[in-house]
């Protein structure tokens, strides 16, 4: 049997058809641009707008980098992130909306990014579910009007079963919190859920509170520490270890820092369950120095500098100098 144009002709259409339902194939490495457009595939030559759509053409371990300046936070947005990425937007002063992170097992890097809240408030960084974030030389501020949430710089909350780890480097975490509520970097797992944190080499200051590692919401371990950072000028404590009997072992080790000119504790432990190990640390300016309550302990190297608090406080224990 003959076949005629006619045929070829539909034939062919259905071919083109047939092409442009395949979905492109996600890269290994995106971009994104002020002059992108999110219908683009996200390469350098054609990047998109914004880290959501981005995310949707990146492969899994790949890597988001941004072009240029002159992206606008309304318009670039956070995102959900629920497989392992890198966002990296070193050479650019890029800022964005807040990301929150949920996705089984799954390993996530944000580094040199400004994450502004321009005031309104949400959380800078949300994890829920995942095996480590890490944050690396970025500025987290301006989480500080409500009434939409508490306002969060970094809100580190592993859900039931899951064990996960942050690691906060050369960053900055400013402004964030209402009056009473929210603040710099809170550390609460729920259920069984366990974290482990280390901040090095990073400012949290003038919010609510600072460093909040709270066990009261759970069963799993929290372990922190605090290296080489500055925690100042938050409207409450500076750095809380604060759990409740029955609930979460919440420790932190503060080495070579400072908690200073905070409104109430520079350091705090609150229950049996909580305890902190300070060594080469200064705590001056605050309402309360060193303030451990409800059966919390403070051990103290002897090689801190606490002095010129409203109330010094004390530690609980003492240990041999290192």
């Amino acid at each position: 049997m003959k076949t005629g144009p006619l045929l070829h002709a539909a034939c062919a259409a259905l071919l083109v058809l047939a092409a442009s339902k395949t979905p492109a194939m996600a890269l290994e490495r995106t971009w994104v641009s002020s002059g992108g457009t999110d219908f683009n595939p996200c390469t350098h030559a054609s990047p998109c707008s914004s880290f959501s759509g981005a995310l949707a053409n990146t492969d899994v371990g790949g890597k988001i980098s941004c072009i240029d300046d002159g992206l606008s936070p309304a318009r670039i947005g956070g995102g959900l992130i629920t497989k392992s990425i890198t966002i990296d937007c070193a050479g650019t002063s890029v800022s964005a909306k807040g990301f929150e992170i949920s996705g089984s097992g799954i390993i996530v890097t944000i580094r040199n990014l400004t994450i502004d809240g321009f005031g309104l408030t949400g959380d800078g960084i949300f994890f829920l579910n995942g095996a480590a974030l890490f944050v690396e030389n970025c500025t987290i501020s301006n989480l500080n009007l409500g009434p939409i949430s508490e306002g969060v710089g970094i809100k580190f909350a592993p859900v039931d079963g899951v064990a996960a780890n942050l690691y906060v480097t050369d960053s900055i975490i400013r402004n964030a919190g209402l009056e009473s509520s929210g603040g710099g970097i809170i550390i609460q797992p729920s259920g069984s859920g366990s974290a482990r944190v280390t901040i090095e080499h990073t400012r949290v200051e003038n919010n609510t509170y600072g460093i909040f590692a709270n066990g009261t919401g759970g069963t799993g371990v929290i372990a922190v520490q605090v290296k080489d950072s500055t925690v100042t000028n938050n409207r409450f404590n500076g750095i809380s270890a604060f759990t409740a009997p029955g609930k979460s072992i919440t420790s932190i080790t503060v080495d070579r820092s400072s908690s200073v000119l905070n409104g109430q504790a520079g350091i705090l432990s609150q229950s049996s369950n909580a305890f902190v190990i300070v060594g080469s640390s200064t705590v001056i300016g605050n309402g309360t120095g060193l303030s451990a309550v409800g059966g919390g302990s403070i051990f103290s190297y002897q090689n801190n500098q606490l002095s010129g608090n409203v109330s010094d406080g004390a530690p609980t224990s003492v240990l041999a100098p290192r």
